[in-house]
């Protein structure tokens, strides 16, 4: 599982990286990297040491993950996207039919003006049968509404939303 971090970067902070331990306890090999790390060479390198290859972002690395899905020969068996902002992904990405089947975990709270909970119904409009949505509610929200202890970071669902891609993932 490639993670892909938010504006925090590789922080325990971010909503990944913070629970990326958790991933590696649910039996997971887990690679974590810089929004500035090209997606690509990561999903190969993850794939020399465990296959099958599936990326998670969150929050703004969903544009760069929806970046990657845009070029030819994107492989990953799966993608997840955190609290993004799925308006972006959809415009970069374009067409849906280059999407590998897809988990959105979203905050029907959500308060980032960039990741606003109506996005996804949009998203799953647009891309259809490849998208499974998971909402979480509850949670901690408290400063910046896009910052890692909002309902944006996903502040204190850690273990749900690990449940939810660990779910995924495992189907």
């Amino acid at each position: 599982l490639v993670l892909l971090p938010g504006d925090a970067g590789l922080s325990d902070a971010d909503p990944l990286q913070r629970a990326s331990r958790k991933y590696v306890e649910r039996g997971f090999a887990v690679l974590s990297i810089e929004q500035a790390t090209i997606v690509r060479a990561a999903l190969k390198y993850a794939s020399e040491t465990a296959t099958p290859v599936s990326i998670a972002a969150v929050s703004s690395g969903a544009r760069r993950l929806a970046g990657a899905i845009a070029q030819p020969g994107f492989r990953a068996r799966k993608v997840i996207f955190v609290s993004g902002n799925l308006d972006a992904v959809r415009e970069v990405v374009a067409d849906p039919g280059l999407l590998p089947p897809t988990l959105v975990v979203h905050h029907r709270r959500d308060r980032c003006a960039k990741t606003s909970p109506a996005q996804v119904e949009s998203f799953l409009l647009w891309a259809g049968s490849k998208v499974t949505v998971r909402w979480m509610e509850g949670g901690g929200d408290r400063g910046d509404p896009c910052g890692p202890e909002s309902h944006h970071g996903m502040a204190g669902l850690d273990d749900e939303v690990v449940d939810a891609v660990s779910s995924f993932l495992s189907n």
